[in-house]
């Protein structure tokens, strides 16, 4: 009975040994493959009041004038490069727009169509003239004829009642005052035709007269609106920016297809400070501008602060060298 009990703890004992063990080696495991903890990071330096900051940008001009697109379709040309010089009314560029293209087509060929019209009726109605004045000689002719018959057939039919006269005479007299009258009526019926065709054509001609000028009115207005598709520059300035290429599509209603810059002596530039900087600066703050581009004094500005975050310094400059796009320097004293 004892043997049994001890042989019973014996393997009690020896099982949680094993047990311990394993749980050791398991822990020693994991220590050695888990990652080594995070080292500490160095918290930046504080910077100094009376510290010079340093920032680059680009010379921006602080007043721009936008230029839309006066009509939708594709850049044609640009005459005007970014950077150079414009004057008011100078042509910036073109836009090419098929629609209004086909319909100053369709105006002209029907301004063509009325023009032919009235030249055709214009020599019409000088030929209607003509023959007008023509059939009435004719007429003029015919009347005097037949009033020169009709006086001598009553002169005739007088003597004829008085005896005075041989029935072959009033006979012949009679039949000349006859044919006179025919002839006077045809002749007179005939001008009155050709009066008749002279005032239809002048009708005729006075409204395509009016159709004309309505044509004419809308070719102009088609003109018009094709020459609108022209980019004229509304001030004096400096081509600062375009939103689109030669050849690329205009979406209609584009508000800003060109930017000008104008009063080109009040210029700024746009910096992108830190944002742990930039809770110590203030509006205002004085700076210094350096040009790469141009040797040179470095001109004073002012730093203005902008409710998306950005900011930028403003200066003004009498020198017309100095123009937007150039490259400058911006120094700034923290305070």
């Amino acid at each position: 009975m004892i043997r049994r009990f001890s042989d019973k703890w014996f393997l009690l004992s020896a099982s949680a040994a094993l047990l311990v063990i394993a749980g050791g080696g398991v822990y020693l495991w994991k220590r050695s493959t888990a990652p080594p903890p995070p080292k500490p990071v160095a918290a930046e330096p504080a910077i100094p009041a009376g510290a010079e900051l340093s920032f680059s940008g680009i010379v921006r001009a602080r007043h721009v004038v936008l230029v839309p697109a006066p009509t939708d379709g594709t850049l044609e040309s640009m005459e005007v490069g970014v950077g150079m010089e414009v004057f008011e009314a100078q042509l910036l560029g073109r836009i090419k727009n098929t629609l209004l293209e086909s319909s100053r087509d369709a105006a002209r060929e029907e301004m063509e169509s009325a023009q032919s019209r009235v030249n055709h009726l214009e020599s019409g109605l000088i030929a209607a003239r003509l023959e007008a004045s023509r059939t009435a000689a004719e007429a003029s002719r015919a009347r005097m004829e037949f009033e020169k018959a009709e006086k001598l057939y009553l002169r005739q039919q007088m003597l004829l009642r008085e005896g005075a006269t041989a029935k072959l005479v009033h006979d012949k007299a009679e039949r000349g005052y006859r044919l006179a009258k025919a002839d006077d009526e045809a002749q007179s019926q005939t001008a009155r035709q050709a009066q008749d065709r002279v005032e239809t054509i002048s009708r005729d001609l006075e409204a395509a007269k009016r159709a004309l000028e309505e044509k004419k009115g809308e070719m102009e207005r088609a003109t018009g609106d094709l020459s609108g598709a022209e980019l004229l520059s509304p001030v004096d300035g400096v081509l600062i920016g375009a939103r689109y290429k030669v050849g690329e599509e205009i979406p209609p209603g584009l508000e800003d297809l060109f930017q000008i810059g104008v009063d080109l002596n009040e210029l700024e530039v746009g910096i992108e400070p830190d944002p742990r900087v930039r809770t110590r600066l203030r509006d205002g703050l004085p700076a210094l501008v350096q040009i790469l581009e141009i040797s040179g004094d470095a001109i004073h500005a002012e730093l203005r602060l902008d409710e998306d975050g950005k900011a930028r310094v403003e200066f003004q400059t009498a020198d017309v060298t100095i123009k937007p796009g150039l490259n400058a320097i911006v120094k700034i004293k923290l305070p």
